[in-house]
């Protein structure tokens, strides 16, 4: 065999030996998982008792830098947290939290997102807007979700803007960290259709007169709802001088 020749096989011999070692490590490694919030599964339908469906227009969901990404972030202790390469939102974390609060509301109250849709001037038609100021997981422990959530009617400029914060426990395991998400998503949604609810109730509501303000009077003042479904400390206090 010529120099020429060994060189070449030895080429391919090392060639052939990183393909392998490429092959091996793409099999090696471990799928990836993908979790979406917006889905409870079909199983409950939309409850018809709760009277005419609410029309919402339900903006783009903020949320904080840390855990706008595809992995999923839980907390390893209060100063650190693990990203999850292996497992993943099947969408930006922002539109799986709208699409579960989507879920949620139309579950609970019927609502009909319009977000993008023409409408008449004279619909009543909800603005709500989420901002996620912690979306927090703590595995086999439980999860946070700290919202300013704010509606209003689409022909007025009263808005109530309330300050939600939930905790729900979760078992071990990524899948309930999911769920517990969820959850707690509901939870709040819960209070955003009770919060639109009002508006249609305060109309009804004498004018009270501002005693520091002779001659001028204005409706009961919105009051944000309280969180149902648990006993941990979530709250649905109104953010101060905003709810107006």
């Amino acid at each position: 065999m010529t120099l020429f020749h060994f060189n070449s096989v030895r080429a391919f011999v090392r060639a052939a030996a990183g393909i392998s070692l490429a092959v091996l490590a793409a099999c090696a490694s471990p799928p990836s998982r993908f979790y979406t919030l917006g889905s409870d599964g079909g199983s409950t339908p939309a409850d018809s008792t709760l009277g005419p469906a609410i029309l919402i227009d339900m903006r783009p969901v903020k949320v904080p830098a840390a855990v706008a990404r595809s992995q999923l972030v839980v907390q390893a202790n209060a100063t650190q947290v693990n990203v999850l390469e292996d497992d993943r939102w099947a969408s930006p974390l922002a539109d799986e939290i709208r699409n579960a609060m989507l879920t949620a509301l139309s579950r609970q109250s019927g609502a009909v997102d319009v977000h993008g849709m023409a409408r008449a001037d004279n619909l009543a038609v909800y603005d709500v807007s989420v901002d996620v100021q912690r979306f927090e997981a703590w595995p086999g422990s439980h999860v946070l979700i700290d919202v300013i959530w704010t509606v209003r009617p689409s022909n007025s400029q009263e808005t109530l803007t309330c300050h939600s914060i939930v905790s729900q426990p979760v078992a071990a395991g990524y899948d309930a960290i999911v769920d517990g998400h969820r959850h707690a998503i509901g939870r709040i949604a819960a209070q955003i259709a009770e919060g639109a609810r009002e508006f249609s109730t305060t109309s009804k509501v004498h004018p009270i007169r501002i005693a520091a303000t002779p001659g001028t009077t204005r409706k009961a003042p919105l009051s944000c709802p309280s969180l149902v479904g648990g006993s941990d400390a979530g709250t649905g206090a109104p953010v101060s001088g905003a709810a107006r």
